[in-house]
Formats: structure tokens, C-alpha cells, sequence
């Protein structure tokens, strides 16, 4: 099955993924697929008040996996809160298998990217748990104060910085 991805409306995401579900029996019956939208808990400060928020990684989109995505989308298209398919010219624009694979590696059961635990040693970034786990490389930059990582992804060819949560455990400086 490949990945797809539905423009909808910002902030109806859900909705959009709850209209096709509750429909699955009766209109999407013989096809295949799965929905995501994916999430990140970050850390928000108001009025001096550190707390953790959700937050959808990518307002606007709803990710799909079908092996059969012309059928899925004449089912589809027309529902509410739908804008369109992505498309190149005539074909569907399939989300690459190591986007994809970026995104769900992070993404919990229920489709939640979590606060990732690291140590900082000689101004290097280690992380100790987390979806960040092994995934260094893609952190371009981070924000102690606020307590979040600037992770790069690629999604339909286009490279974004994403904040996600980060609690930085420990600080350890070199001894001269």
C-alpha cells in the first residue's frame, strides 16, 4: 500500500477522518486503507507557565494509506471539510517511503509524537528516550528555554522545520 495525502480544512482534520470511518462499511467496504494525523506534544509558556499541548504536525493534511487510491478518492471527494487530493498533473502524488518511514518511526499507536529525553554534552544533542531516539541528525537546532528540538522533514518533496518537545535531562561541560 502506498501513502497519499488529502488537503482539508485547518482544524478539521479529525473530522475529515471521522466522516471516512464512520462510512467504512457502507462506502469503503473493499478498500484497504489508513488514516493519520499526526501529532506533537511540545511545551507552550504562558504568562510564565511551562505546559505541555498538542499539536497537529501538518494543519491542512490528512495522510492516507490505500492500495487502491482512484477508487478511494471517487468515494471521497465532494465529503466535507475535503479541499482536494494532492496530485502531480493526473496522478495521485505519493508520499515517499522514507518520509513516510521518518514519520511513522516517531509516531505513537495512537498517532502522537511525544517529548523526547536528552543530555547535552560538549554542545552535542544526545538523546536518551523518545521518538527522537537515534535520530540526531535531523535535529538543525534547539531551545532550552523553551524546551523544544527544530526537526527537518520532507513531506511531497519540501523540506519543514518542525518543532517537537525535547527535555534536556542533564547538561555536562568538558573539564579543561
Amino acid at each position: 500500500m502506498n501513502w497519499y495525502a488529502i488537503f482539508v480544512e485547518t482544524g478539521f482534520e479529525d473530522e475529515v477522518c471521522l466522516f471516512i470511518n464512520k462510512r467504512k462499511i457502507q462506502i469503503y467496504n473493499n478498500i484497504e486503507y489508513n488514516l493519520l494525523v499526526p501529532k506533537r506534544r511540545i511545551y507552550e509558556r504562558k504568562q510564565g507557565v511551562r505546559r505541555e499541548v498538542t499539536k497537529i504536525m501538518f494543519p491542512g493534511y490528512v495522510l492516507l494509506e490505500t492500495n487502491n487510491i482512484n477508487e478511494f478518492y471517487s468515494r471521497t471527494r465532494g465529503g466535507p471539510h475535503i479541499i482536494k487530493f494532492l496530485k502531480n498533473n493526473y496522478n495521485f502524488l505519493e508520499v515517499g517511503v522514507d518520509e513516510i518511514k521518518q514519520i511513522l518511526h516517531m509516531v505513537d499507536q495512537e498517532g502522537f509524537i511525544n517529548i523526547s529525553q536528552a543530555l547535552i554534552m560538549n554542545d552535542r544533542i544526545k538523546i536518551m528516550e523518545g521518538p527522537l531516539l537515534g535520530q540526531e541528525g535531523i535535529i538543525k537546532k534547539i531551545d532550552k528555554r523553551k524546551g523544544r528540538a527544530k526537526v527537518q522533514f520532507t513531506i511531497n518533496y519540501n523540506t519543514l522545520l518542525i518543532d517537537l518537545g525535547i527535555d534536556i535531562i542533564q547538561k555536562i561541560e568538558a573539564s579543561s
